[in-house]
């Protein structure tokens, strides 16, 4: 792709925001341009901190640690500074190398990178802002700099007089431009990658081409987040950078960062919103090792040498799977053995267990261990440490250290995972037993599978303990609770451990076992509560003040399930019933008309022990329901999922059947079951249309107010006109009925953005500003309403009258006036403006001051000051 096709949706919004601002004035146009600077900064920062691969160390990590923290420009000029010349320099794809090149080559002048550099040079000159000389050769690094400290003295901490402004915007766009249509990055493809109830991704392109995202549109097995991902090659996630499938708005990573969220700025709006920060709270630096991951050399034990660390001194014998593994491990019929099982189940020490066994006896002379660990789940809850491998390289370089002396490993020429490979189809030291430890953290279990699986042979073998199993041809044991006397063995001995024998009885005991489900770190956990408390207490109270515990057991697995097996795990979680299989799927089904992912969405839960299925002795029939611990976790997920209120709408249909005992599933309910559910199920099964099964739906919808919201869903994921006016029907019937609040606003949400898609901009503007009414909207939330209501007011000021204007105003305005003190400069601004709208210059007066004393370089505050005729530098 040449300059000219250069298009980055990004860039372009800027762009064009700064092109409008042209046209005001001088002093607009010219902070618009920093604005327009900054944005194509942070997306080069970015960019590049995206191509940095996961590393042990964890250097990406540590860099965007550092930029959800930062509070200025300068943090990400330095950030970039690591990412290319630094110790994170190293961990780069190599498909990045030509943008370190392109920011790290001394260039002279008639280089692009230094006429760039030399522009944005005068235009500090012309502001008579101090800064770095510019040398006969420069990199572009220095532009970052540069632009820095254009920042920080103008925007940031200094005032621009208008009569410099203009020439300095001439630079400044100057500078910004040739960066945009030169570097390699800008002519890379991204695009927002957003995953369907089916599985697939839709893939909105913000360049030109995405054909690098071919895959997510048709693949149902691919399974990344949803975001910004930018192509070297592979799809790298960008994540600091949010947007949505539509590509209305960009926002980026703002600094802020408290408690678990950080802000996010858009560059085009001004709009913020709140990003997540949990991801962001562990400190960088190098984390401790795990204590799974073994010694650094082979030693002797029994007939073997091995690096695999010890047997854990409380480990519990269970018998029957030590036998079963034992047996899988000393045949020569199957290369390799899998056991699969939820976080904390026992599947590392039942390898360690099963390792004592295979020390004796002379099936193998070796046998080596690699562990992915990156959690350590002890006692006192989950701590965080540094995996010993992540990626063939790793496995290679221990494997070579372990077995070979430090002078061949440094010989020209040696390539260790070459080395890895030929041993692993025929081990120097005789037959080995290769142990990967905690599969699923490797950097790319599938393909990592299949690297192991190209070269394993008998008589060696692999054994892999995993939380997830995307692959196959392995022989699978899975690793459930504990029986009944392995738990109370498990019970007895930690008990007495922590010192509170006295205090359990039979029936508490029992009942540990059963919320427990025999999982032997829960049944830990929730003793080591009991201990701190002294006393007795409610299991389903301790199960939920553990949070750290739950996310620790169940988040990465949950990231992995599909959208519609996460649809089921949440759907059982929010109704603490058992609840029969079929009549989970139809529901499902008649939701997200996929049913055949529904079925593999179903299945996947019962695979990962999500969820258990227990078999009605009368009919036969199936009924799911999750064990305690599973389920306080999706009640936690449930309460941040933007379906949680279509999730509520199928729960009420299932309710509809009424509660089921696992031990007491009568014939009549499933009969009933059939009856209501089973026509509904067999219409989409045979590809009735919407038309067909409507009145059942509208039926449906009548008696539960909330399915309304599904039906809704469903026709604005058509993304079709008809599709987008059934559904404004169907959110306006919701909302007749005075749902609570929390669903209210979110069909007050929906119906503004179909609104939108019909362009019906007045619609719209209503719907938010119904949804500004409500108490729980966050106030970022109502300035972007405000935002909206003006720019409407202004583009179509014919088609609204003055009284309806006035009333929208006003409405808005209330509420944004009784939560004052939540308001920024920008949000100051944008009140200022209703109220001038609601006829009250002088309330907007009061804003304009009081936003000005918070920051009086505010541009928009500065041309309302003006319109109003306030001394802008008095006040």
């Amino acid at each position: 792709m040449d300059a000219a096709n250069v298009r980055h949706e990004v860039v372009e919004q800027v762009i064009m925001r700064a092109n409008r601002a042209r046209e005001d004035s001088d002093f607009t146009y010219f902070f618009s341009m920093l604005l327009a600077g900054e944005a194509l900064a942070k997306t080069i920062v970015l960019g590049l901190v995206a191509a940095i691969i996961d590393d042990k160390d964890r250097n990406r990590y540590r860099l965007e640690h550092q930029l959800v923290r930062a509070d200025g420009i300068g943090e990400w000029s330095r950030v970039l500074e690591d990412a290319v010349t630094g110790p994170s320099s190293q961990f780069l794809l190599a498909e990045a190398r030509e943008e370190q090149t392109e920011l790290t080559r001394g260039c002279k002048q008639g280089d692009w990178q230094y006429e760039a550099v030399r522009e944005i040079k005068a235009a500090l000159d012309v502001l008579g802002i101090e800064a770095e000389d510019l040398t006969v050769k420069s990199d572009l690094k220095r532009w970052f700099r540069l632009f820095a400290t254009l920042r920080n003295k103008t925007r940031g901490h200094g005032a621009t007089k208008s009569d410099v402004a203009g020439s300095a915007s001439v630079h400044l766009e100057r500078s910004i431009l040739l960066i945009y249509r030169n570097f390699r990055l800008f002519r890379r493809q991204w695009a927002h990658l957003h995953r369907n109830i089916s599985g697939k991704y839709r893939v909105s392109a913000m360049t030109p081409s995405s054909e690098d995202f071919a895959e997510a549109k048709k693949s149902t097995g691919l399974q990344i987040p949803d975001g910004v991902y930018v192509s070297f090659g592979s799809m790298r996630s960008v994540r600091l950078m949010q947007s949505d499938p539509e590509l209305q708005d960009f926002f980026f990573a703002n600094g802020g960062l408290g408690g678990k969220k950080f802000e996010m700025l858009s560059y085009y709006s001004d709009d913020k919103m709140a990003g997540d920060g949990t991801a962001y709270l562990v400190p960088p630096g190098q984390l401790p090792p795990s204590e799974t991951e073994g010694p650094g050399e082979l030693a002797v034990k029994g007939n073997c040498f091995s690096n695999a660390p010890e047997l854990p001194r409380d480990y519990v014998p269970r018998v029957a799977l030590e036998q079963d593994l034992l047996v899988l491990l000393e045949d020569q019929k199957r290369p390799m053995v899998t056991l699969l099982g939820r976080g904390g189940i026992g599947k590392t020490s039942l390898a360690l267990k099963v390792l004592e066994s295979i020390y004796a006896q002379q099936r193998y002379t070796s046998v080596v261990w690699f562990s992915a660990r990156d959690v350590d789940l002890q006692l006192s809850g989950p701590k965080s440490v540094r995996p010993r491998v992540l990626t063939p390289e790793d496995m290679a370089q221990l494997y070579a250290s372990l077995v070979l002396p430090a002078s061949k490993i440094a010989e020209k020429g040696f390539n260790s995972r070459a080395f890895l490979e030929q041993q692993l189809q025929a081990a120097d030291l005789g037959p080995c037993l290769f142990v990967f430890d905690n599969f699923e953290t490797t950097s790319n279990p599938v393909e990592m599978y299949n690297w192991i699986d190209s070269f394993i042979r008998l008589p060696n073998k692999a054994l892999v303990t995993t939380r997830l199993r995307e692959f196959k041809g392995d022989y699978p044991i899975e690793v459930r609770g504990m029986s009944d006397p392995e738990a109370r063995a498990l019970i007895t001995q930690t008990a007495s451990a922590l010192g509170v024998s006295g205090l359990l009885t039979e029936d508490y005991t029992a009942e540990l076992i059963s919320h427990s489900e025999g999982h032997p770190y829960v049944i830990k956990i929730l003793l080591g509560e009991v201990s701190k408390e002294r006393k007795l207490t409610s299991i389903p109270h301790l199960v939920a003040g553990t949070d750290d515990i739950l996310t620790a057991l169940f988040e990465r697995t949950y990231a992995a399930l599909s959208p519609c097996s996460q649809r089921a795990f949440l759907t059982l979680a929010a109704w603490n019933s058992a609840v029969p299989r079929i009549a989970l799927e139809a529901v499902l089904v008649r939701s997200t008309k996929e049913r055949s992912e529904v079925e593999r969405g179903v299945e996947s839960l019962l695979q990962y022990s999500m969820a258990e299925v227990h078999q009605a002795p009368k009919d036969g029939q199936e009924f799911i329901a999750l064990p305690l611990v599973a389920s306080v976790f999706g009640k936690k997920k449930l309460n941040i999922s933007p379906s949680r209120a279509s999730i509520q709408a199928d729960v009420e249909l299932l309710q509809m059947l009424g509660p089921s005992k696992r031990d007491d599933v009568t014939l009549g309910l499933a009969k009933k079951m059939e009856r209501f559910i089973g026509n509904i199920a067999r219409k989409v099964e045979n590809g009735a249309s919407y038309a067909d099964y409507a009145p059942i739906i509208e039926m449906i919808c009548r008696a539960y107010n909330p399915a309304w919201l599904i039906v809704a869903r469903w026709h604005m994921e058509q993304r079709t006109p008809d599709g987008y006016v059934a559904a404004r029907a169907e959110l306006e019937r919701f909302l007749e009925n005075d749902p609570p609040a929390d669903q209210a606003a979110e069909a007050w949400h929906l119906l503004g953005h179909t609104c939108f898609q019909l362009g019906d901009a007045l619609g719209e503007v209503h719907a938010y500003v119904e949804r500004a009414q409500l108490s729980d909207v966050p106030f970022y939330d109502l300035s972007n309403t405000a935002h909206s209501l003006i720019n409407y007011v202004r583009d179509r000021a014919e088609e609204i009258e003055r009284e309806h204007k006035r009333e929208l105003a006003t409405r808005l305005l209330e509420v944004m006036n009784l939560r004052r003190d939540e308001a920024g400069p920008v949000d100051l601004s944008r009140m200022a403006w209703l109220a001038i709208h609601c006829g009250n210059e002088s309330v907007a007066r009061e804003y304009v001051q009081f936003g000005m004393a918070m920051d009086p370089d505010n541009h928009h505050l500065y041309k309302l000051g003006q319109r109003l005729g306030i001394n802008t530098r008095e006040a």
